[in-house]
């Protein structure tokens, strides 16, 4: 059984985009709400809002990202694929090799330095998707898990 990790790499990137979102919402909020007519006498809300949305961010950004990258591992053996993956409860997914109907490939542009790189095992009734790999280990589990054609 071979297991993989999830690559690195793309958790900077991902920081970048949250916390430029957070800091877009801080900005639409901060010159957006004293438009309102009723709550531009109330600046404490504008306020909350504003500091919500920052907790957030950086909440997401600082602790809830590097948990859940540490935390997902694939194991890929002979029989079955098992996924490990969540940041405060670890949830697990099997997926049997056999039962596997057809993959679907997401590479990214620039995804050799970005990690974006994704892999959706569709089966019967169900699928799993396989996130953040490197490009090695998205090409060796891309031909690795093609269903057996006939």
């Amino acid at each position: 059984m071979r297991r993989y990790f999830v690559d690195k790499t793309c958790i900077n990137l991902i920081r970048l985009v949250l916390l430029l979102l957070t800091a877009l919402l801080d900005g639409l909020f901060y010159y957006c709400i004293p438009a309102v007519p009723y709550l531009s006498d109330l600046p404490a809300i504008m306020w909350t809002v504003i500091g919500l949305v920052t907790a957030a961010g950086l909440f997401a950004a600082m602790v809830y990202l590097p948990l859940y990258f540490r935390h997902t591992c694939y194991y890929i053996s002979s029989e079955q694929v098992i996924k490990h993956s969540g940041c405060f409860f670890v949830r697990t997914q099997t997926l049997r090799r056999s039962a596997i109907q057809y993959t679907t490939a997401i590479s990214t542009p620039f995804s050799k330095i970005t990690g974006l790189n994704f892999l959706m095992l569709s089966a019967f009734g169900g699928s799993m998707l396989l996130l953040f790999l490197s490009k090695r280990d998205f090409d060796q589990l891309r031909t690795a898990l093609q269903p057996p054609r006939g």
